[in-house]
């Protein structure tokens, strides 16, 4: 075994963490809160550091084994019949890649934490569940089964409920506890994608007889080529059928975690959470989970959709319908950040609209195109996220300097609010350089992390022949405007200008420890790019394919072409892959650029420009004429055809939708009214009537029954005497009854 007999390593260390912040931290912070902060974050942290250290040793274990895949056995889990589940330790290029990004984001975010949670009353508590998170997270993607992928799955669930409502005694104007309601949302939106899950899974085991990867994808690949019939007691169903219904309902459980339509409607409330929590959900942890189930389930995608099954009454596959929920949901999540002033809102939809992307890849069989997405989304966002952060300190401490010693039981002050902002570039000049770096990543500026990640999955789709593919490309492309737009807006809104309240124009800087955390995201949103650098001719693609080059040029493709299985049955000729090409198709990074380009331009120094001095102020997008359209004769048109029309829609979207329908609803009517009316109907009729009816009842029949044999116990000799004469006639009766009988 070796060096991957370290992997345990990798989940014991975060447990070490949790178990001293949650036994010893508080205290340690109680008797002495400089020195306790200290203690209790950095251990936290440490143990973070130490996981992310054995995932680089496995990393490198892997090169030095030539990339074969290695199972570690802890113990065995469930063995009843023919249900075997081991606990085990999967170590390929995926898992390792996804210990990386989870270990290695995760390490800065612990490091930024103990910045901006200094102070806090719970700080212990705090650590002990960002390493609790760590745990499970870390569970749900080196288990070697889909059993134990569960387990991480409804952890990081757990993890995400106590985290968002961490601050659940804080409530708004209106006396509602906002936090502790979104934690509730986050916990019962993922409820249902767990049950999509747990049937999902149910079905797997009933068809292939396994839930380990490998023995589940080696049964679907033999009874693909055999044209085996999966039959369910009396009736039968192609493969094909069967692994339609498991992948839709993988894909109705990744729509909870990664929050996709409509599902979505937990991960912008979950910014009720410390900016941290929010970084660390939002970057590289729970919200990638369903792009990671996707990709690691990719024989069951493609062959389906190899098999051409489809979903009855919708008339695609299951991929295809992947691909169109992850476009569709790309653009959705991007036109409502138009509409908000929340700084971590914005970015909340944006984490969506993201996510969107990485499920269109996968859908469509981009496999690494989604996964490198996910990798420099992870840097990027983390690094947009933690910026946030550090705008939101400065401004609480601008509000703090100003309002010090002048309480004001009325002050509404929102230091998250764009709109009490500007100017924050030159009292925050690091936070803005690196939030800047961020931003444009995140827009796909070249040579930017981003672009390279976002081209590879618009070159997928604008490559490949079909509705399908042409209407992802369509969505994806338009979803991309909209994502340099917005954040050119919140740029604007944030960093320029002059300040729009007295709280920015008193704000400054983080501490170091928040803010070197954002350096090093900065580099890696810089640098990110190179982890699938393509190459840049077609010819140049053929050459160093042949020579099967391992530079820096497809990096993360060679990588992962080891763990994705589907790639090698394409060259088996099993099935066929959609074509994902692998230099640069420079018409769409072209049109991306010029796109992205225009857009920024359009925020910053058309729509935005330095029109908007107070914070009262109406937003500027909400009737700003374009030049070019200005000294047009369709001005008027424009003016009062095409923005009201676009106002509303973005506003529709945005409050009707969005809001209206599916959180208030969808979620408040719909899902929680229904979980209530069961819940009440489990607790009142079937526990109380029901079980409690049995119980009792049971315990009625048994006081009745010896009430009467009490009656019968007189302590007179006499009538024993008369009992046990009775019995022997009965006794005589019972055995001559034959004899006379017969």
């Amino acid at each position: 075994m070796g060096i991957f007999g370290l992997a345990p390593l990798i989940l014991i260390f975060p447990l070490i963490g949790v178990l001293f912040n949650g036994l010893v931290g508080r205290r340690f912070v109680a008797y002495n809160r400089q020195t306790g902060e200290k203690w209790s974050g950095w251990f936290a942290s440490l143990m973070a550091l130490a996981a992310f250290a054995i995932a680089v040793t496995l990393f490198f274990g892997l090169r030095a084994h030539e990339f074969h895949a290695e199972i570690v056995l802890l113990f065995d889990w469930i063995n009843v019949g023919d249900f075997y589940v081991p606990w085990a330790i999967q170590i390929d290029t995926l898992s390792v890649t996804m210990m990386l990004v989870v270990t290695g984001v995760g390490s800065l975010i612990h490091i930024y934490a103990i910045g901006y949670m200094h102070g806090d009353p719970h700080f212990s508590r705090f650590f002990t569940y960002l390493n609790l998170f760590f745990f499970f997270m870390l569970i749900l993607v080196t288990g070697n089964n889909y059993l134990m992928l569960f387990v991480g799955w409804e952890g990081v669930g757990l993890c995400s409920f106590l985290l968002i409502g961490f601050w659940f005694d804080r409530v708004n104007e209106q006396g509602e506890a906002m936090n502790a309601d979104a934690a509730r949302k986050a916990f019962v939106a993922n409820r249902v994608g767990d049950l999509a899950m747990i049937l999902a899974m149910s079905l797997t085991f009933w068809t292939f007889k396994s839930l380990e990867f490998q023995p589940v994808f080696d049964s679907a690949v033999e009874m693909f080529e055999s044209g085996h019939m999966v039959h369910f007691g009396l009736f039968e169903a192609s493969l094909g059928g069967v692994l339609t219904a498991i992948t839709a309902l993988f894909l109705a459980g990744a729509a909870g975690k990664s929050a996709q339509i409509p599902l979505y409607v937990w991960l912008p409330d979950a910014m009720a959470g410390p900016t941290p929590v929010s970084a660390l959900i939002h970057a590289a942890t729970m919200v990638t989970s369903g792009i990671y189930l996707i990709v690691r389930s990719n024989v069951l995608f493609e062959i389906v959709r190899e098999s051409g099954a489809v979903i009855s009454f919708l008339g695609i596959s299951s991929p295809d319908l992947v691909a169109l929920i992850g476009a569709a949901t790309a653009l959705f999540a991007g036109l409502i950040a138009f509409t908000q002033f929340d700084i971590k809102k914005v970015l909340a939809y944006s984490t969506v609209s993201q996510l969107g992307f990485m499920i269109a890849a996968v859908g469509m069989g981009a496999y690494v195109a989604g996964m490198f997405h996910l990798i420099t989304h992870a840097f990027f966002k983390a690094l947009l996220f933690l910026g946030s952060g550090s705008v939101i300190h400065g401004m609480e401490h601008g509000h703090h300097h100003i309002s010090h010693g002048h309480h004001d039981e009325h002050d509404t002050f929102d230091p998250q609010d764009m709109r009490t902002m500007g100017g924050l570039r030159h009292k925050m000049p690091t936070t803005f350089a690196v939030y800047m770096i961020g931003s444009l990543a995140l827009a796909g500026i070249v040579p930017l992390a981003g672009f390279w990640s976002k081209d590879e999955i618009l070159a997928h789709a604008s490559t490949n022949d079909g509705t399908i593919f042409t209407i992802v490309y369509w969505l994806l492309t338009i979803a991309a405007f909209c994502t340099a737009f917005y954040m050119g807006r919140q740029l604007k809104m944030t960093f320029f200008g002059k300040p729009r309240h007295e709280a920015a124009e008193h704000a400054h800087e983080s501490p170091p420890i928040m803010t070197r955390p954002l350096m090093i995201l900065a580099a890696l949103a810089v640098l990110g790019g190179l982890l699938n650098l393509p190459y840049f001719s077609e010819p140049a693609y053929k050459a160093a394919s042949e020579a099967h080059d391992y530079g820096i040029n497809l990096a993360l493709e060679h990588w992962l072409e080891h763990s994705i299985e589907s790639f090698h049955l394409s060259e088996e000729g099993i099935i066929h892959l959609p074509h994902t090409p692998t230099w640069v198709q420079f018409d769409v990074a072209i049109i991306s650029t010029i796109l992205a380009v225009l857009a920024l331009a359009a925020a910053i120094y058309l729509v935005y420009r330095n029109r908007w001095q107070s914070a009262d102020e109406r937003d500027p997008l909400q009737g700003t004429p374009i030049w070019w359209m200005a000294v047009l004769p369709f001005d008027t048109l424009y003016m009062k055809g095409i923005i009201p029309l676009f106002n509303r829609l973005a506003s529709f979207l945005g409050f009707t939708i969005d809001w209206d329908l599916w959180h208030n609803f969808v979620h408040e009517r719909i899902i929680r009214d229904t979980f209530v009316v069961f819940a009440n109907f489990a607790s009142d009729v079937l526990d109380k009537q029901g079980v409690d009816g049995l119980v009792n009842g049971a315990g009625q029949a048994a006081r009745w029954l010896a009430g009467g044999l009490r009656m019968s116990q007189t302590g007179y000799a006499r009538t024993y005497a008369l009992g046990i004469l009775l019995g022997t006639v009965a006794l005589l009766a019972y055995f001559l009854w034959p004899v006379f009988a017969g």
